[in-house]
């Protein structure tokens, strides 16, 4: 009860600040590095809340994990809608279950996903000599879809270290759908390029192995599907971390994978890195893009997809 009044508190102090003042207390200047300069910024919901959060309540998050179970506490609320999956109570195949139903293409009443889904394959299949460099790969599937007049951009999350979750950064491509509604924000569609490789662990139990194994190597989704997905991989890898009685490192944790995937991000559509091209750039006349239309990013939680036509990436370890 005294946790939640002290996080109302802190937003409440949130809202009175202006925009400059919010833009100094989250380090904007600085947190972003070499990409301040490429791209425009959406804000996770709750981003600066949880920033004066941790200024007035840091000293009981000096001590140990605080911080980090305070954090899960606050998932819980979400977790509660996906019963026991939220509490780590399913077992192996119940999860793998779980997670080839969310990977099932969904796209036989979308025409614009499926189309998307076959034009994202066809892409990384084209470009595929690319992969080798991770960057120069994402930025021409990007560029290869908004030839084909999709309004596509790269995403870079940066974050800093907060509760249980160390600081990173991690790059991936959106695909924007304007609403059929004008007063409804765009549908976004995330594209990861290398999806399967973010969820290897060390030394996987076998039945890990057959849950991850079922991941696609290129992935395609709504960030809502991600949010459900990444909740039961967080699971699985730590059932199978402690298994061998590995310790589970923060970047195994589901606010990690929160914040690389549902985090706040800069958007651009530069074919190169450090470029300067917005993200407000248009794109050819594809039918479901309006060129101007504002996007919101609002921090979630974890989301899934559904996969393309691509096989499952081949584990090796």
């Amino acid at each position: 009860m005294a946790a939640a009044e002290g996080r109302g508190r802190a937003r409440r102090v949130a809202d009175l600040l202006d925009d400059r003042v919010k833009a100094q207390l989250r380090g904007d200047k600085y947190r972003f590095g070499g990409y301040i300069s490429s791209g425009s910024e959406h804000e996770g919901a709750g981003e600066l809340a949880g920033f004066v959060d941790g200024i007035f309540f840091s000293d009981k998050d000096d001590d140990g994990d605080g911080g980090g179970k305070e954090e899960e506490e606050d998932d819980d609320d979400d977790e509660e809608s996906d019963g026991e999956a939220a509490r780590g109570c399913l077992s192996y195949a119940s999860a793998g279950t779980m997670v080839r139903d969310l990977l099932k293409p969904a796209a036989a009443g979308n025409p614009f996903r499926r189309e998307l889904a076959a034009e994202v394959a066809e892409a990384a299949e084209r470009l595929a000599t690319l992969r080798p460099n991770r960057a120069a790969f994402r930025r021409a599937v990007m560029g290869s879809l908004r030839e084909s007049g999709y309004n596509a951009g790269i995403c870079k999350a940066r974050w800093e270290s907060r509760g249980g979750a160390t600081a990173g950064s991690y790059e991936y491509i959106d695909v924007l759908r304007p609403s059929s509604s004008s007063s409804s924000p765009p549908q976004r569609y995330l594209v990861d390029v290398e999806f399967a490789g973010e969820f290897e662990i060390a030394r996987p139990s076998p039945e890990y192995e057959r849950v991850a194994g079922q991941l696609p190597r290129v992935y395609l989704g709504r960030p809502e599907e991600l949010k459900r997905l990444l909740r039961l991989m967080a699971d699985a890898a730590k059932r199978s971390l402690q298994s061998r009685e590995m310790y589970v490192p923060p970047w195994r944790k589901g606010q990690y994978m929160q914040a690389k995937w549902l985090g706040a991000y800069r958007r651009t559509v530069s074919p190169a890195p450090g470029g300067s091209t917005a993200a407000a750039a248009p794109v050819a006349s594809h039918p479901s893009f309006t060129a101007g239309q504002d996007v919101k990013c609002r921090l979630l939680g974890f989301y899934a997809a559904a996969p393309l036509g691509i096989p499952p990436a081949a584990r090796t370890r």
